[in-house]
C-alpha cells in the first residue's frame, strides 16, 4: 500500500508544478500591448485612482510583513486572485497556508515512502504551494464562470430599471440588493465606490481589474462611451446582453465538441496508476527495486512529469476562446 501510496503523492506534486507554472503564466503573463493599454486606461482615469487605491490595500495586517510584501514584484496579482476566488484571505495568510501545506506534504512524504530527503523536500514545497494556489484559481474561475453566465439577465434588468426612469446610480443598487452572488456584490462594491466619492470611470476600472473577463470589459466601455457622448444605455444594455448570451451558447457548444478529448486526457493519466495499482496487488514487491533505488526515483519523477505535461497539452488544445 505504501509503494502505491508513493507514485500517487509524487504525480501529484508533479502535476501541482505543471499546472501552477501554466496558471501563473497565463495570470501574470500579460503581452507588452496589454500593459500598456492598461497604464493608459488608469492615466485617462485622471490621477490613477484605481492604481492608489491597489498600492493603499493591506496585504498583511503586520505592517513590517505589508512592506516586504509589497516590494514583492507582482503581489497583487495573488491578491487579486483571492478577491476573484471571493476568499477572505490577506496575502500573507495564504502564503502561510502554502507553507503549512508544504510542511505537512513534506512529512507525510518522509513517512510514507524511502525518498531521499532532498528530494521529498523538493516535491513537498512543490505540492505545498502549488496545490492551494489550484484551489484558488480553480474557484476564481467557477465564480467568473457563473458571473458571465449571470451578466446577461443582469444587464436586461438595469435595462428595465433604466427605461423605468431610475438613474444608474439607483439601478447598480437595485441590482446588488436584488441578484444573488456573484452579480450582486461586484455591483453592490461599484455602488459603493461611487457613494463614497470614486468617479463613475473609475469604479468601473477597478470593476475590470477585479472580474477578468471581456463581458465585463464591454460593459464598462459601454458606461464609459455612453457618458462622455450620450444615447440611449438601455438600448446599449439589451444588445450586449444578447451578444453574452450568443457567447455563452458558444461556450457551451465548445465544451460538449471538447468533451471527448478530455475523457481521453482523464483516461491517459488513469491508466497507467490503475495498471500499477492492478501490478502492486497482484505482486506487492514487484515495484521494490524501482523505488529503493535513487535513479529509479528520478525515472519515476521524470515519467510523472512528462505525464503531466501532456495533460496539460491536451488541455490547452481544447481551450478555445470565443
Amino acid at each position: 500500500m505504501i509503494e502505491f501510496l508513493v507514485p500517487l503523492i509524487t504525480f501529484i506534486a508533479i502535476v501541482s508544478l505543471v499546472a501552477g507554472v501554466y496558471y501563473i503564466w497565463d495570470l501574470l503573463g500579460e503581452s507588452g500591448a496589454s500593459k500598456v493599454e492598461r497604464r493608459l486606461r488608469i492615466l485617462s482615469a485622471g490621477g490613477g485612482h484605481g492604481a492608489e487605491l491597489l498600492k493603499r490595500k493591506q496585504l498583511s495586517s503586520n505592517p513590517g510583513l505589508n512592506s516586504l510584501l509589497q516590494g514583492i514584484p507582482r503581489i497583487h496579482a495573488i491578491d487579486r486572485l483571492l478577491t476573484e476566488a471571493d476568499l477572505d484571505l490577506s496575502v500573507m495568510k495564504f502564503i502561510g497556508l502554502q507553507i503549512g501545506t508544504s510542511i505537512f506534504f513534506f512529512i507525510a512524504l518522509l513517512l510514507t515512502s524511502e525518498l531521499y530527503t532532498p528530494f521529498a523536500l523538493i516535491l513537498g514545497v512543490v505540492a505545498g504551494f502549488m496545490i492551494p494556489y489550484m484551489y484558488v484559481s480553480r474557484r476564481a474561475e467557477n465564480r467568473r464562470q457563473r458571473f458571465i453566465e449571470m451578466l446577461p439577465d443582469a444587464l436586461d434588468f438595469m435595462a428595465r430599471s433604466l427605461r423605468a426612469g431610475n438613474p444608474f446610480t439607483a439601478t447598480l443598487k437595485m441590482v446588488a440588493d436584488e441578484v444573488p452572488d456573484p452579480i450582486g456584490t461586484e455591483f453592490g462594491i461599484v455602488f459603493d465606490e461611487i457613494n463614497y466619492g470614486l468617479e463613475l470611470k473609475d469604479a468601473l476600472l477597478n470593476f475590470t481589474d477585479r472580474i477578468h473577463c471581456e463581458e465585463v470589459q464591454y460593459f464598462a466601455a459601454a458606461v464609459i462611451i455612453q457618458k462622455v457622448t450620450g444615447g440611449n444605455l438601455a438600448d446599449v444594455l439589451n444588445k450586449i446582453s444578447a451578444v453574452m448570451r450568443a457567447r455563452v451558447r458558444m461556450y457551451r457548444e465548445i465544451a460538449i465538441q471538447a468533451s471527448e478529448m478530455k475523457l481521453s486526457a482523464n483516461v491517459l493519466i488513469g491508466l497507467p496508476f490503475f495498471v500499477a495499482g492492478a501490478i502492486a496487488i497482484a505482486q506487492p514487491s514487484y515495484f521494490d527495486p524501482l523505488f529503493q533505488n535513487p535513479l529509479g526515483q528520478f525515472l519515476i519523477i521524470l515519467q510523472l512529469f512528462l505525464m503531466a505535461v501532456g495533460y496539460f497539452v491536451i488541455r490547452r488544445m481544447i481551450s478555445f476562446r470565443v
